[in-house]
């Protein structure tokens, strides 16, 4: 009978050692942090625009998620932009690779001065909000929401606009005060609301 018992503890310890050596194993494998992402099929000068068959699907590992690619689902997205600077083949896709559907001949650059801007890649979003009033009865209202970033340069951005609202970012640029709010990447479109008091700006703050 005891022989018996020690060949049950013994096979329990086996198949209990073989469920954890399959778990470790599991636990081991690289593949399940992997992920499709869309790499340049081929090397695509700035300005190209993306197509089902300029981008391909790459099967990666990236550290910290995938939230700077372009996943499976996001290929009808992709199709509608264009390169934001030269991609090469092979070369996975961020977010800041791409610019939207606004054309380029369409485009127009204007500087910003913003004092302590955050760092910014191009094809990065901004909200630019703006400080009016005085020391004692200021107000932040926003002034446009989701602006393209071009490039992050000394005392400001370089922000690419329609031609059409140029002369207003212009106008903004040289009399008004701005301040830049980042947008993560892939994150919504901004959602700021005026602020012209302490009360205010705490309560929204708290998420009253």
């Amino acid at each position: 009978m005891k022989q018996i018992k020690r060949w049950l503890v013994a096979c329990v310890a086996l198949v209990a050692g073989g469920g954890v050596s399959a778990v470790l194993l599991i636990a081991a494998d690289p593949s399940r942090g992997a992920v499709d992402a869309y790499a340049a099929a081929r090397d695509l000068p700035a300005g190209t625009s993306l197509s089902v068959d300029s981008i391909q699907l790459k099967r990666v590992i990236i550290a910290g998620g995938s939230s700077l690619l372009f996943t499976h689902s996001d290929e009808t997205r992709l199709t509608t932009m264009r390169a934001a600077h030269d991609l090469t083949s092979g070369q996975l896709i961020q977010r800041s690779d791409v610019l939207g559907t606004m054309s380029f001949a369409d485009r127009r650059l204007v500087f910003i001065p913003i004092t302590a801007a955050p760092a910014a890649s191009p094809g990065a979003k901004v909200d630019l909000l703006l400080i009016e009033g005085t020391a004692e009865h200021s107000a932040i209202v926003p002034f446009a929401l989701g602006v393209e970033v071009r490039s992050s340069v000394p005392g400001g951005l370089v922000v690419a606009v329609p031609a059409k609202e140029a002369a207003a970012f212009v106008f903004a640029a040289t009399t008004m005060h701005l301040a830049a709010v980042m947008a993560e990447p892939g994150a919504a479109d901004g959602t700021e609301s005026p602020i012209s008091s302490p009360d205010e700006a705490i309560a929204v703050a708290a998420g009253r």
